[in-house]
C-alpha cells in the first residue's frame, strides 16, 4: 500500500511550548497507526516562517479569469502556485493551530489567501462558488486558551464556520475539528492537551475508518 501523504501546516509561533503543536504530536501519529498506513509528511511551519504576503501584483490577478491572471501575472503568483501543488497532492491536509481572537491566526489566513485562486481552486457560476480540488480528509488539530468550544457558547468562535467556509470553497468539505480549551486556567497546559487528545482518540475510533476509506480512495 503506498504512503498517505499529509500536508501538515503548522501554525503557531511558538515552539516547544506550543500547544497546538504538541496536540498534533499525538494526534497524528495515533491516527496513522490506526489507518495502518506509513505517512509521508510535507510540512508547512507556517508560524515560524510565514509565507510573503499578497502582492499588488497578485491582488490585481484576483479580478481577471485565471488564464488571463497567469499570463500577465505569472511571476507574482509562484508562490501560490507552488502551495496549490502541494495541497492538490497530498491524500489528507493537517492543519496544526491556535485560536487568535475568535479566528484563525494572520498567517493561516496568508495561505488561505494563496491557494484561494478563481478558476484554479474554485469556480464562479451563477450559483456561486464551487470547488474545483478533489475533497479529501481534512483535520484541525486546534488549541486556544479561552473557553472556546463549548455549549452554550462562552465566547464568539468565527474559527470553525470560517475555515468550514473556505476551505469548502475550493472543494474540501470533508473537514474534522479536534479541539483543546480552556488552556489558560492550567498550570500544565501541555498535560491537559496530552488528555484531550487521548480523549478525542477514545471518543472517535469511527472517525479513522471513515478516513481510512476516504483517504485509500484518493491515494
Amino acid at each position: 500500500m503506498n504512503s498517505l501523504k499529509v500536508l501538515l501546516l503548522d501554525c503557531s509561533p511558538r515552539r516547544d511550548n506550543s500547544t497546538s503543536r504538541h496536540f498534533t504530536r499525538h494526534l497524528l501519529p495515533a491516527m496513522a497507526e490506526r489507518l495502518g498506513r506509513d505517512i509521508q509528511i510535507t510540512r508547512r511551519d507556517l508560524g515560524t516562517q510565514p509565507l510573503p504576503p499578497i502582492t499588488e501584483s497578485h491582488a490585481e490577478s484576483l479580478v481577471l479569469p485565471g488564464d488571463v491572471a497567469k499570463e500577465r501575472f505569472g511571476e507574482a503568483l509562484a508562490v501560490s502556485d507552488e502551495l496549490i501543488r502541494e495541497l492538490d497532492q497530498a491524500d489528507m491536509l493537517w492543519i496544526s493551530t491556535p485560536v487568535h481572537n475568535f479566528t484563525v491566526p494572520a498567517v493561516l489566513k496568508n495561505w488561505i489567501d494563496h491557494v484561494v485562486r478563481i478558476d484554479v481552486t474554485f469556480a464562479a457560476g451563477p450559483n456561486g462558488k464551487v470547488g474545483l480540488l478533489r475533497d479529501r480528509p481534512t483535520f484541525v488539530a486546534v488549541t486556544a486558551g479561552g473557553a472556546m468550544f463549548r455549549e452554550p457558547a462562552y465566547q464568539p468562535d468565527f474559527f470553525r464556520p470560517y475555515l468550514s467556509a473556505v476551505l469548502g470553497v475550493i472543494g474540501l468539505k470533508d473537514v474534522t475539528f479536534m479541539h483543546a480549551a480552556g488552556l489558560v486556567s492550567t498550570d500544565e497546559p501541555l498535560a491537559l492537551v496530552e488528555a484531550k487528545a487521548g480523549q478525542w482518540l477514545r471518543d472517535n475510533p469511527q472517525r479513522h475508518a471513515s478516513s481510512e476509506s476516504n483517504a485509500s480512495s484518493i491515494a
